[in-house]
């Protein structure tokens, strides 16, 4: 039975914040409360895209809300930077943000200066809790290849550039070139250190007739690195002189 894989890479593309005042309707208190009190709310959210890579397209696949820390006190704790850093340092310390990174130290210095510049605005004059909400968000993108894509569109260059002849590769190149490989799953792999007499890979697809190359048989394996039946290989470079998937050129 046909196995089809996909090749893929993650990326962490960075962590972000935006530090605000939201939108609430609070009762104001009149005359002005001399205990004003600040609740800082902090939220983070994991958003995971899909990049595919032939198509260059860029597809959001999840939005994930982890969780959300809240936290009252009075306005006089942010003039004080280290009691400050203390609370909201504990706060922060809840959510996937190493203490060491910039990324903390700035969020915490954002809440503090603005929180203390909301508390002069005209508009919260009165009111005895002001709102600060931090949103920090972490985007990861894993970056797809379909095999099969792959393959269909490096035969269509292939044939393009050749203008629809293939050249065959030279056979005395081919038997230089192409290295006898040994197929081990990866378990195993991990166990038995490289020896330099025997070369050793992982399992995986043949892309050229799509069937998954045995764990414990042996395969052909290109100078760029591509891996395929022997057989397989052998064949398609009686045909054409380029590797199916990357288009390494062997002489002709």
């Amino acid at each position: 039975m046909a196995s089809y894989s996909s090749s893929f890479s993650h990326q962490r593309d960075g962590l972000y914040h935006d530090v605000y005042q939201p939108r609430t309707r609070s009762k104001r208190l009149y005359p002005i409360p001399q205990c004003v009190q600040i609740e800082v709310t902090i939220s983070f959210n994991l958003i995971t895209r899909h990049h595919h890579c032939l198509t260059d397209r860029l597809v959001t696949v999840s939005d994930t809300h982890f969780r959300q820390e809240s936290r009252r006190f009075d306005l006089q704790v942010l003039r004080n930077q280290d009691q400050a850093y203390q609370i909201l340092g504990a706060m922060l310390r809840r959510f996937p943000i190493g203490p060491t990174s910039l990324t903390f130290d700035v969020v915490i210095d954002k809440i503090i200066r603005h929180g203390l510049r909301i508390s002069k605005w005209g508009s919260n004059m009165g009111r005895q809790v002001l709102p600060v909400r931090a949103k920090l968000w972490e985007i990861v993108t894993r970056h797809l290849v379909d095999d099969r894509a792959l393959l269909r569109r490096a035969l269509a260059e292939s044939a393009l550039l050749t203008n629809n002849t293939m050249v065959p590769a030279n056979e005395t190149s081919v038997k230089k070139m192409l290295k006898r490989v040994r197929v081990e799953d990866r378990d195993q792999r991990q166990d038995v250190q490289q020896s330099t007499k025997k070369r050793r890979v992982e399992a995986e697809s043949c892309t050229i007739c799509l069937e998954e190359i045995k764990v414990g048989s042996s395969a052909s394996q290109m100078p760029c690195s591509h891996m395929f039946h022997s057989g397989c290989i052998e064949k398609w470079l009686k045909q054409s002189h380029y590797c199916p998937l990357c288009r390494f050129e062997l002489p002709t």
